[in-house]
């Protein structure tokens, strides 16, 4: 049902709301019948107009019949009536769902989208609606930065293009990822679908720290980066499970070994966490770091599947902040572990 509604934002947002109306209205005139519009319109609290508009459709449709004495349901609004009611329900339990893993990682919002069966769907889904809260958030002239991974990149493909001059910055030096992964080219391609403008860093993970303060004295590109990361308007990042992250960065086994004893569960901006928030180690790097995040404006965290509910978890507590996109699966899971199903 959630793949259905969401095939009704794409193509007519306004859908949704003129469903729920229409179901409204069919459950007071079930209740009330025979019932005018005035007194219809006083049940539902929705306006004359609106109700004359909505009425006049069902009635065409077939829905209700109108009578000396008021509107009833016709024998087919009747059998639609229970199926709608149940298609609704299920859709709430989305949104009900939503809300409860808003308020149990005391987050600013939470969007779950359709989870589909192949890994493909599940990151274009995910991609589309993060590329839609950014279309809701974005101006002219902010700053954003933006992580790598394959989610970041597929929210880069998922936006329109439109003319809306912005700057991107990767939010961290690059790793060892496939190239179209990393945020340097995440960011050139999100600059290019908005007409913007983007900043590289060319800075691995894993420099001592005397190499990092060296190379930022020396770098002219890294200050910059460094100086409109503090301006930063919008976050966006992927979430990865501690271990798999771990390996991808080639940090040595002792490290590996303590990130297994602090019980790590997931990685975000080189910070690795425990499943109750704790950073129990972060990489040496330069850029935006999740304990920078209480300083920008809005912050989006975008991740899939059930096996990072962990990860999930453990880093948006530690976020403590944002809106947070994950597919069904993804929130089932996370539901159970939270016990807030």
């Amino acid at each position: 049902m959630n793949d259905l509604s969401e095939i009704y934002q794409r193509i007519a947002p306004e859908l949704m709301k003129i469903v729920e109306e229409r179901y409204l209205l069919l459950t007071h005139i079930s209740y009330a019948h025979p019932v005018g519009r005035r007194m219809l319109a006083m049940l539902s609290k929705l306006s004359e107009r609106v109700v004359r508009s909505h009425v006049e459709i069902m009635k065409d449709n077939g829905l209700i019949e109108f009578t000396q004495q008021g509107m009833i349901l016709s024998k087919e609004g009747e059998e639609l009536l229970p199926i709608l009611s149940a298609s609704l329900h299920e859709l709430n339990k989305i949104s009900e769902l939503e809300q409860n893993i808003c308020n149990a990682l005391q987050l600013d919002r939470v969007i779950i989208s359709s989870s589909g069966q192949e890994r493909e769907t599940i990151l274009k889904d995910l991609g589309y609606r993060a590329s839609k809260v950014l279309q809701e958030i974005i101006k002219p002239g902010q700053i954003m930065a933006v992580s790598g991974g394959s989610t970041m990149a597929a929210v880069a493909e998922a936006l329109p293009t439109k003319n809306l001059p912005i700057t991107i910055i990767p939010a961290r030096g690059g790793i060892g990822e496939r190239v179209e992964y990393q945020a340097n080219v995440i960011s050139s391609v999100i600059a290019e679908k908005f007409h913007g403008t983007y900043k590289m860093l060319h800075l691995p993970d894993g420099l001592s720290e005397a190499s990092l303060r060296i190379l930022t004295e020396m770098e002219p590109q890294i200050k910059e980066i460094l100086m409109l990361s503090k301006q930063t308007n919008i976050m966006m990042f992927g979430i990865g499970e501690a271990m798999h992250m771990a390996e991808q960065r080639h940090i040595s086994l002792e490290q590996r070994q303590k990130l297994k004893e602090e019980h790590a569960v997931g990685e975000s901006l080189g910070q690795y966490c425990a499943i109750d928030g704790r950073i129990v180690y972060a990489t040496n790097n330069v850029g935006i770091s999740l304990s920078h995040i209480e300083t920008i404006d809005h912050v989006v965290a975008v991740a899939g599947g059930k096996h990072k509910a962990r990860a999930i978890i453990g880093v948006m507590r530690a976020c403590k902040k944002g809106t947070l996109i994950i597919d069904e699966s993804a929130a089932e899971e996370i539901a159970k572990l939270l016990s807030i199903l």
